[in-house]
């Protein structure tokens, strides 16, 4: 297998790399057993639900390349079982010739001292500064962990009747969820076109089950838009 030394050397000597060598090189199976298993152990209360297609863990939809283009979502799902200092980077990434750059979102957390980058899309996992350099980042917007538990649990304790505003005006929810009926007891999180919001392009609806203030368990329910 190609490592990311030889990735590395690649690019100094001008050498065209393959987006499956660079994505296979900065997979989350190649990674250090200690952190793959911290980030299992914090996302375990994770389930996600996709449209009416599929469910389950996040590393069980990870493993089979179902939450490619759901990157949005995604991380406004995961980040809620961060430290607060992690954050959600939202940019551009190089995939290389051929490819027109590609507009996405990953999480950026720390683990003993070291910055690591996880992009569930792509079933990534590796050192923030491996991930740069790899796809020579161009980020565009952040939001931390904090913002975006504070924004969810301020909605999750909004009056019903407030929540309906969100989508009063301008038939809202038509454009972002057509026909499709929410299901009892979800808080349904829409954010503004604004790549530093906490919910940014996000069409989710969540039950979160809380434990001291913290949630303990989140079921994330991905609504297809119409």
């Amino acid at each position: 297998m190609i490592g990311i030394q030889e990735i590395f050397n690649k690019f100094i000597h001008h050498t065209p790399i393959s987006l499956e060598k660079k994505i296979s090189t900065l997979s989350y199976k190649n990674m250090d057993v200690k952190v793959l298993k911290y980030l299992r152990s914090i996302l375990k209360g994770l389930y996600i639900e996709i449209a009416g297609d599929y469910e389950g863990a996040i590393f069980e939809l990870m493993s089979d390349g179902i939450l490619e283009g759901w990157c949005w979502q995604t991380t406004e799902s995961a980040i809620l079982f961060f430290d607060d200092d992690a954050y959600i980077e939202r940019g551009f990434l190089q995939f290389g010739y051929g490819y027109p750059d590609y507009y996405h979102s990953w999480i950026c957390f720390q683990f003993e001292g070291e910055e690591y980058v996880f992009d569930s899309c792509l079933a990534i996992l590796c050192k923030k500064e491996d991930y740069y350099k790899t796809f020579l980042v161009e980020a565009k917007g952040s939001v931390s962990a904090h913002d975006v538990k504070k924004e969810l649990l301020k909605q999750m304790h909004m009056p019903h009747q407030e929540k309906s505003v969100m989508f009063a005006k301008e038939d809202l929810w038509q454009r972002y969820f057509g026909d499709h009926h929410v299901k009892e007891g979800e808080i349904v999180m829409n954010g503004p076109e604004d790549v530093n919001t906490p919910f940014y392009r996000n069409n989710v609806g969540y039950k979160a089950e809380m434990e001291e203030g913290k949630i303990k368990k989140l079921v994330a329910h991905y609504y297809d838009r119409d």
